[in-house]
C-alpha cells in the first residue's frame, strides 16, 4: 500500500505541476480579467453541472461493484458496468442540450456580475466546452473501475496529456484567436479519457449496449449516490456564492479565488487524494466483510498520517503566502493587483487545509460503509455556515472573507463528520489522536517560525528563490526533527515502514 501511495504521489506532483503551470501560462498570457474570469467560468460550468452526478458515481460505484464482484462474480459486475455508462451517457445528453440551450442564465447564475463582453464570451465559451460533458462522465465512471481493479496510475497519468494540451491551447490562443481556448479544452479532455482507454481494456472491460434503468443494482448505486448528488449540490452552491460574490467585489476576483484554490489544493491532491485512492478500494472491502475492527485501525492511521502532513503544508503556506504567489504567477499581465488579491486568499485558504483534507477521508469512510445520508447532512451544513460566513466576512475583509469563511465551514463540517463516524463504528481512540494532532500543530508553528527566520536571514545574502527554498528546507528539518522529539503514539509504526521502504 505505501508504495503504491508513494508511486502515485509522485505522479500528482507532476500531472499538478503541469496543472499549475497551466495556471501560470494563462496568467502569463492573459493576466486576471473579465476573459481569464468568462474562461474559467466556462470550464467550471460542465463540470460543476457533471459534478453532482460525477460524485455521486464515485462514492457509490466502487462499494456497489464491490458487493456485486463479491457475491455474483465478474460477469455480473461488468453488466453493470456497461449499464452504468449507458445510463450516465444518456443523462450527459440531457445536460449537453440544457447548456447549448439556455447559457446565458446558467452563466449569470455562475456569475451574476457579468455583463457585456465577459458575459458574450462566456456563454459562447460554455457552448462549445458543454461537449466535454460526455468525456467527463466516461472519466468519472472509468477512473472508479480502474480504481476497483487495483489500476491507479493511468488515472493519476492521465491528467499529463490533458495539461500538456491546455498549456498547448493557452499559447496558440495568444498568438491566434482566443476561440482556441475553448476549442483546445474541448479536445483536451476527450485525449484525457483516450489516454485511459488502454488500461480499461487491459482490465478485461468490454463494452456492452445494455440499457436497464430498473436494474436492482443501478437503483442500488442511485440509492447510495442520490445523498451523494445532494450533498455535492451543496459544496457547488459554496462555489457559487463566491464566485457570485467575488465577481461584484472586484475585476479579476474570481480569477484570484480559483488561483488561491488551486494552490491550496495542490497540496491536498498530492497527499491526500493518493491515499484516498488506494484507500477507497479496500476498506469498501473491510466494510462489505464485516471486518469493523481492521477498517477502524486503518481509518486511525489515515487520520494521523493526513494530519502530520498537511498540517506544516497549511503553516508553510500562510508565512509565504506572496512568495508562492509571486512565484507560480509573479510575471507577463499578473500585475500587483492581482498578487496582492491571490495572496490574501492563499493565506485564509490555508488556514482550512485540514478540515478540506480529513473531510475527504471521512466521506470515503461513509461511503464505504454505504451510508452517503450522513456526508449529505454535513455538507448541508457546512452549506449554510458557509453562505452566512460569506454574507458576513466579505463585508468586513473583501474577497479575503470568501476564503476565510470556506475554511472556518471546512473545520466546523469535519469535526461534526468526525463525531458521525465515531457514533456509528465505535471509538477511533479519539484521545490519541487528539494528543498527535496537538502535538503535530506545535511542531508546525515551530517549524513556521524557523523557516521564516532562515528565509529573512538568507534573503540578505541571495535573492528571493533561494531565500523560499533555504526557508522550507528548514522548516522541513526542523518539523522532522520535532516530531522525533515529542515522540508520537505511532512513532515506532512510521520508523519501522520509513525503514521498511529504505530496505527495498
Amino acid at each position: 500500500m505505501e508504495k503504491t501511495v508513494i508511486a502515485i504521489m509522485f505522479v500528482v506532483i507532476i500531472t499538478k505541476v503541469l496543472g499549475f503551470s497551466r495556471d501560470i501560462f494563462l496568467s502569463f498570457f492573459y493576466g486576471a480579467d473579465g476573459l481569464t474570469d468568462a474562461y474559467l467560468i466556462s470550464t467550471d460550468i460542465p463540470t460543476v453541472f457533471f459534478a453532482f452526478i460525477g460524485m455521486g458515481i464515485a462514492a457509490s460505484y466502487i462499494p456497489v461493484y464491490t458487493k456485486i464482484r463479491e457475491e455474483r462474480g465478474d460477469v455480473a459486475a461488468e453488466r453493470f458496468t456497461a449499464n452504468v455508462t449507458n445510463a450516465v451517457m444518456l443523462l450527459s445528453t440531457v445536460l449537453v442540450i440544457l447548456l447549448l440551450v439556455f447559457p446565458v442564465p446558467i452563466v449569470k447564475l455562475f456569475a451574476y456580475g457579468f455583463e457585456g463582453e465577459t458575459l458574450r464570451i462566456a456563454v459562447l465559451f460554455t457552448r462549445i466546452i458543454s461537449l466535454t460533458l460526455y468525456f467527463t462522465a466516461l472519466i468519472f465512471i472509468f477512473t472508479s473501475y480502474l480504481e476497483v481493479k487495483d489500476r491507479f496510475l493511468p488515472t493519476v497519468l492521465s491528467g499529463l496529456p490533458l495539461n500538456v494540451l491546455l498549456i498547448t491551447t493557452i499559447v496558440v490562443s495568444s498568438k491566434m484567436d482566443i476561440m482556441m481556448l475553448a476549442i483546445g479544452t474541448v479536445i483536451a479532455v476527450i485525449v484525457q479519457f483516450l489516454y485511459m482507454v488502454p488500461a480499461i481494456r487491459k482490465s478485461g472491460y468490454r463494452h456492452q449496449m445494455v440499457l436497464n434503468l430498473k436494474d436492482r443494482d443501478l437503483k442500488q448505486m442511485m440509492m447510495l449516490a442520490i445523498p451523494v448528488i445532494i450533498g455535492v449540490s451543496a459544496d457547488q452552491v459554496n462555489i457559487l456564492v463566491d464566485r457570485t460574490i467575488a465577481s461584484q467585489l472586484a475585476e479579476g476576483g474570481i480569477s484570484a479565488l480559483t488561483y488561491a484554490h488551486r494552490i491550496v489544493f495542490f497540496v491536498q491532491a498530492i497527499f491526500v487524494l493518493a491515499v484516498v485512492k488506494v484507500m477507497f478500494p479496500k476498506i469498501s472491502k473491510l466494510a462489505v466483510r464485516k471486518n469493523m475492527e481492521e477498517l477502524k485501525g486503518v481509518v486511525g492511521k489515515i487520520i494521523t498520517t493526513v494530519s502530520l502532513i498537511v498540517i506544516p503544508a497549511a503553516v508553510g503556506m500562510m508565512i509565504f503566502a506572496r512568495q508562492i504567489t509571486e512565484l507560480l504567477f509573479g510575471r507577463g499581465a499578473f500585475e500587483e493587483r492581482a498578487i496582492a488579491m491571490t495572496t490574501g486568499l492563499l493565506f485564509f485558504y490555508a488556514l482550512g487545509l485540514l478540515g478540506f483534507g480529513l473531510r475527504e477521508v471521512l466521506s470515503k469512510v461513509f461511503y464505504s460503509l454505504e451510508d452517503s445520508r450522513t456526508p449529505m447532512i454535513n455538507a448541508f451544513g457546512a452549506m449554510f455556515l458557509n453562505v452566512a460566513l460569506n454574507l458576513v466576512l466579505s463585508r468586513v475583509i473583501g474577497l479575503n472573507g470568501l476564503a476565510l469563511a470556506t475554511s472556518i465551514a471546512a473545520i466546523v463540517s469535519t469535526v461534526l463528520l468526525y463525531a458521525s463516524l465515531v457514533r456509528k463504528i465505535g471509538s477511533l481512540d479519539s484521545r490519541r489522536l487528539m494528543v498527535d494532532l496537538a502535538k503535530g500543530i506545535f511542531a508546525a508553528i515551530v517549524m513556521g517560525i524557523a523557516a521564516r527566520t532562515a528565509f529573512t536571514v538568507s534573503l540578505l545574502a541571495v535573492g528571493d528563490i533561494p531565500a523560499l527554498f533555504i526557508g522550507v528546507l528548514t522548516g522541513v528539518i526542523v518539523y522532522a526533527a520535532m516530531l522525533w522529539a515529542l515522540q508520537l503514539s505511532d512513532i515506532a509504526y512510521y520508523k519501522s515502514r520509513l525503514m521498511a521502504l529504505a530496505k527495498r
